[in-house]
């Protein structure tokens, strides 16, 4: 009996075995599966030509690239959808298919819609890359955190204030080469980008106290800060330099970046609450390194350091941008340096 008669008999796979119970449930639910691919397909590429064999295709495609990112969550109609305008027009619909970097495309895809395991996968594929894009060229470990994170705006986070970017640049990967080597472009670019530009070194201390303490401030401020400028310096000194990577780096784009806690929120794709207490956390990390190193220095009574610290307290979020500002940087955030 010939092998095209049995396909169109029931009960039986397409080696000519019979297959019964649970077998032929398998079967049916693959075939019912790459119906709704090819489905998905035809009505993202209607202009191509559907193939017998391109149901099945679509199905290993989207199996194989599944099985590269473990615990990552993508709908395999969702996955088809924007994969098939992806595929060159003047290639069999097959040939091209494999083509693409699918697994690549598949993570791409699951980071547009904000999936928890696929952005934490995307941070393990961005953190080296940037790392050794950024070390080449002599970053230090500050600027190299920078990077990673001005990177992982760029790719991940939509700008409504700019029409062109009011997706997620990831949305534009094409599968058509690594996403290792597209996300290696981006950081080279950004990274030439910081680095390139002439520094000059600013009095952030100085600045610092300035904006804890103006001028008009009244006598007792005054005598505070004539007191105990040194102090004040190394304290805060050493209360940013003990903050952990993702305490500077939210604080930075919260007090530095002007980024509200819901575009926080959607960009770490976490309740706004969750960020609110991500960036007061940070804030309460400045404060009691902050009192812990003026207690070591000051020896003062515990009422007047009380006295001290409401007074850092209440003006912490107008000083915080120029003690979280790097060398050099000019106000307004990481993108705009003062020319010397």
């Amino acid at each position: 009996m010939k092998t095209a008669s049995l396909l169109a008999r029931p009960g039986h796979d397409i080696t000519g075995e019979m297959v019964t119970g649970r077998e032929d449930t398998d079967a049916r639910e693959r075939d019912a599966v790459a119906a709704a691919l090819t489905k998905a397909f035809a009505a993202a590429r209607p202009e191509l030509a559907v193939t017998p064999g391109l149901g099945r295709a679509l199905a290993d495609a989207v199996a194989a690239a599944a099985r590269a990112w473990p615990g990552v969550s993508l709908p395999a109609v969702r996955f088809v959808a924007a994969l098939a305008p992806r595929l060159a027009a003047d290639r069999p619909v097959e040939a091209a298919l494999a083509e693409l970097c699918t697994g690549d495309l598949y993570l791409a895809c699951a980071c547009v819609d904000g999936d928890p395991r696929a952005l934490a996968q995307f941070d393990r594929l961005l953190v080296p890359i940037v790392e050794r894009a950024a070390g080449r060229r002599g970053a230090t470990t500050s600027q190299q955190t920078e990077l990673q994170q001005i990177v992982r705006e760029r790719l991940l986070m939509p700008r409504p204030s700019a029409p062109e970017e009011s997706h997620a640049r990831i949305a534009e990967y094409s599968g058509r080469g690594s996403l290792r080597a597209w996300i290696r472009v981006v950081a080279t670019r950004e990274t030439l980008r910081l680095l390139g530009r002439p520094q000059r070194e600013v009095p952030g201390d100085d600045e610092a106290i300035a904006a804890l303490m103006p001028a008009d401030a009244g006598p007792e401020v005054e005598h505070l800060k004539q007191r105990y400028r040194e102090a004040f310096k190394l304290a805060f000194r050493e209360a940013v330099a003990a903050l952990t990577d993702r305490e500077r780096v939210l604080l930075r784009q919260h007090a530095l970046d002007g980024l509200s806690i819901d575009r926080l929120a959607d960009f770490y794709k976490v309740h706004r609450s969750t960020t609110a207490r991500w960036v007061e956390g940070a804030r309460r990390a400045v404060l009691e390194q902050t009192r812990r190193a003026l207690g070591r220095r000051l020896h003062v009574a515990a009422a007047e350091l009380d006295s001290i610290m409401r007074l850092i307290d209440s003006r912490l979020d107008i000083t915080l941008p120029t003690l979280l500002r790097e060398p050099g940087e000019a106000p307004g955030g990481p993108g705009r340096r003062r020319s010397g």
